[in-house]
């Protein structure tokens, strides 16, 4: 089974009328979604590669002004690399799981309340449970090296939920599990790794999620939301 998306067994049913985004940018969408998650995996060789000769950084630009997404200009950078893939992948370790500390998990779990309301619990919370029911009814085989809830797979679910059409449940997938990237984001900003491209990579998807919610027409989250799942995180990885 691949290890850079989850591998589509069966094809979805029902598609809706209405539509977050026009028809032609829908590729560009789900191809963005598709390349961050890449940049949000623990790096391969050909990752290392793409982000060394500059080809992950143009084709993020390319995307990203294509749908007018802002590119960020910081923190860190689309094409910095250190010298070796282990390098490369001890800085992945370092600002995603906990290598340095503090440092800014990439699993949705962490940022939310547990299955009875509180703040106790971490990995394989309601969100998890969650993901995993829509890749069962979808069809979806999923690396076992990452949680449910791993936001590069939310990212491809988010993209192959853009190839097929399902508008209606791309939207309510936009809203319910990708409104906690913010948080993320102000982790990754006070985290202790230098890590300038995956740093990066949280701050283009922080930009991605603000720029489709908003196209949705979606709120939020407000400030103090975000700071609740701030507080969440910082529990649960101290």
């Amino acid at each position: 089974m691949s290890k850079r998306r989850p591998t589509r067994r069966t094809e979805p049913q029902g598609h809706t009328r209405r539509t977050d985004h026009h028809a032609d940018d829908r590729e560009r969408w789900a191809s963005l979604y598709t390349l961050l998650a890449e940049g949000l995996k623990h790096p391969d060789e050909r990752l290392y590669r793409d982000v060394k000769a500059g080809r992950f950084a143009a084709e993020y630009t390319a995307l990203a002004e294509a749908l007018s997404i802002p590119v960020p200009d910081g923190p860190g950078s689309p094409d910095a690399v250190p010298t070796g893939r282990a390098a490369f992948d001890r800085e992945y370790t370092a600002l995603f799981e906990g290598l340095r500390t503090p440092y800014a998990p990439l699993v949705e779990s962490v940022y939310r309340p547990w299955h009875d309301g509180t703040a106790g619990g971490g990995l394989l919370g309601p969100p998890a449970a969650d993901m995993q029911r829509r890749y069962d009814a979808g069809g979806f085989s999923v690396p076992s090296a990452y949680q449910p809830d791993h936001l590069a797979l939310v990212f491809e679910y988010a993209a192959a939920l853009l190839r097929t059409d399902e508008r209606t449940a791309y939207r309510s997938f936009l809203e319910h599990h990708l409104d906690w990237v913010p948080a993320l984001e102000r982790l990754a900003d006070a985290a202790a790794a230098d890590s300038p491209f995956h740093r990066y990579c949280v701050a283009a998807a922080c930009e991605t999620v603000t720029a489709a919610r908003e196209r949705a027409g979606m709120t939020g989250p407000d400030p103090d939301a975000v700071e609740a799942m701030v507080d969440r995180a910082e529990i649960r990885i101290e």
